[in-house]
């Protein structure tokens, strides 16, 4: 597989996990919209461990993260326009950090991702080298 193909694979495994893991709770009527109010720089960083070559982006304008790769721009929704967005900087991150908090429990969802056929995968956190377990 190529390193795009891979990359693109990556993300749609993801995608096919949180919706599965939003399906089974009747709690959260539209999950997607968790990722655009606040869980944005999530998605993007818990991405960006797994996409080698990838890249936060961030448009101020919107408050918005994204995660580019291959030759792509992509968030929760699909491939989105690369307008107004431009690489983060580490001060930008730092504020991503503080200020994007996602409306969503973080530690019960990365759990559930890591456990989940996911893991089976070969998905690694290219950041550590670490293979998800």
């Amino acid at each position: 597989m190529t390193g795009a193909a891979d990359a693109e694979a990556r993300y749609r495994a993801v995608l096919w996990r949180l919706e599965a893991y939003f399906a089974s709770r009747t709690d959260v009527k539209n999950w997607k919209k968790l990722f655009l109010n606040g869980g944005c720089f999530w998605f993007a960083q818990f991405l960006h461990w797994r996409i080698r070559n990838s890249c936060l982006m961030i448009n101020r304008a919107e408050e918005h993260c994204a995660l580019a790769f291959g030759e792509g721009l992509y968030d929760i929704t699909g491939q989105v326009s690369k307008y107004n967005f431009h690489p983060a900087s580490e001060r930008e991150i730092s504020f991503m950090k503080k200020n994007y908090i996602p409306r969503f429990d973080v530690k019960k969802l990365e759990q559930y991702l890591e456990s989940s056929s996911l893991a089976d995968t070969g998905f690694y956190c290219y950041g550590d080298l670490q293979k998800i377990s």
